[in-house]
């Protein structure tokens, strides 16, 4: 990873700027992007043939392991309120080996391609309101990622108003969905039958594990707030509270717009539409509805590449502070007071992806399905080993100071782990040479590792980790 070529003075630690809504506007930002419109039609491939309620148990079961890892990630993140979020909980707890894996991973495949997956999304939705070439597109999403990287540079209170501004709206465009269809009575009942089904032909588990791959994507993001708990005033109280009231949030608008969808169309509609949002709302409105739906998912997918844009530096920059990256990497900028050679790093990689992506796949949609499945295969092990990390706390320093103890310990944390398993259970099964793939860069990590243990740590003026 070289070096940004930036000033390297300037304070040691990032001001406490954000608020709990701040916080709050994070987690709902970052979670609800693109999943919603984009990942439905391969649920509902999956398991129509099984009923409308099996549909809604994989959501409700996703979201209820989502809510409670989210839970556990509280717990951790009141006790270490500072910049880095899960590689701070996992060196504190397992030591700075598999820390630097996860900051290693965050930093290759789950923060980039999430971003890069997120400004695809954004190109995709605008060349709906502007018809654009496929070049034009991938400009586009270059130029989404350039400019939320200056933004987020200049002023990490921009970057939280972006945050806001985009949160606010990508929630009254899902508010629309789910309430017009119903106050104007343009769907049918009839549209969730069956509501259960036992075909004769097909694989319950099988169909399961689909969906539920789909599902994680949509639900990916709730871990973005705990690396900005530096930037949060009080944040043993604002980071549990932004966490809970996030994701209760997330959960109910997912529902909400799920009923909303197959009240408008039949299962069998829902699973051949790759722009649902848009086919609703040109149902309700017309032509100028399908526009006004791809405006409103521009507005969510772009906000949350702005989430992910504001949290991923924080973890370099832990990372840096601990002489496992170049030194200039946790310089916060003395003017601006943001990790801004940790954002460029960031954003540098990042665009690279999307040039990557776009040239290796057939279109702009495959660009963003193969971002996604990259950032999800690779954040499931370390999303499991962060809330591990509860349990072996909990019995290694039992009187810690803990602001927020995990609801439902320790049978919550269990769901999760259920979930996860299965996930990954059926990525090794369906897409095993992709996931090799994302192990075998986890495992070239190895060697970065002790080369920089060797070398940075050596040149990197702040105390050593144990």
């Amino acid at each position: 990873m070289s070096e940004p070529a930036m000033a390297s003075t300037g304070p040691a630690l990032l001001p406490r700027v954000l608020s709990v809504t701040d916080g709050t506007a994070v987690v709902v930002g970052s979670i609800i992007g693109s999943g919603i419109f984009l990942k439905v039609a391969n649920v509902d491939k999956a398991m129509a043939a099984y009923g409308f309620l099996a549909i809604l148990a994989v959501w409700i079961l996703v979201g209820l392991a989502t809510l409670f890892g989210a839970l556990a990630l509280a717990e951790l993140s009141a006790m270490f309120p500072q910049a880095g979020g899960p590689y701070v909980y996992l060196r504190e707890t397992f030591g700075l080996l598999p820390a630097f894996l996860w900051g290693w991973t965050e930093f290759w495949v789950i923060r980039t391609a999430s971003i890069g997956a997120l400004a695809c999304a954004t190109a995709l939705y605008l060349n709906r309101l502007v018809p654009l070439s496929q070049r034009d597109q991938e400009i586009a999403a270059i130029a989404i990622v350039v400019g939320l990287s200056i933004a987020n540079a200049l002023s990490t209170r921009w970057g939280a108003n972006v945050q806001v501004v985009f949160t606010v709206i990508k929630l009254g465009f899902l508010g629309m969905i789910i309430a017009l269809p119903w106050l104007f009575g343009l769907g049918q009942l009839s549209h969730m039958q069956p509501l259960l089904a036992s075909p004769e032909t097909g694989n319950l588990w099988n169909a399961a594990g689909v969906a539920l791959v789909a599902v994680m994507w949509p639900f990916d993001g709730w871990i973005n707030v705990a690396p900005i708990a530096e930037d949060i005033r009080e944040p043993q109280k604002n980071v549990p509270r932004a966490l809970a009231w996030g994701m209760f949030i997330v959960i109910a608008v997912y529902l909400g717009a799920n009923l909303s969808y197959h009240y408008v169309m039949s299962m069998q509609e829902t699973a051949a539409s790759t722009t649902i949002a848009a086919d609703v709302f040109q149902g309700l409105f017309g032509s100028i509805g399908g526009q006004l739906a791809a405006f409103g998912v521009m507005c969510s997918t772009f906000g949350a590449t702005n989430s992910n844009m504001l949290c991923g530096p924080r973890i370099y920059l832990a990372m840096a502070r601990d002489g496992m990256l170049p030194a200039r990497v946790h310089h916060i900028h003395p003017k601006w007071q943001t990790p801004a050679n940790a954002i460029l790093l960031q954003s540098t990689w990042a665009v690279f992806l999307i040039v990557v992506f776009f040239a290796w796949k057939k279109n702009p949609k495959d660009a963003f399905d193969g971002l996604t499945d990259a950032a999800i295969c690779a954040g499931i092990l370390f999303y499991s080993l962060t809330v591990a990390a509860v349990y072996v706390l909990r019995r290694r320093d039992p009187d810690r100071p803990r602001p927020y103890r995990t609801w439902g310990y320790p049978w919550s944390p269990l769901l999760f782990f259920s979930v996860y398993a299965f996930v990954f259970a059926r990525l090794l099964i369906g897409q095993w040479e992709e996931t090799m793939g994302i192990l075998g860069l986890i495992a070239a990590g190895l060697i970065y590792y002790f080369v920089a243990k060797l070398i940075l740590r050596r040149k990197a003026a702040i105390p050593t980790v144990k």
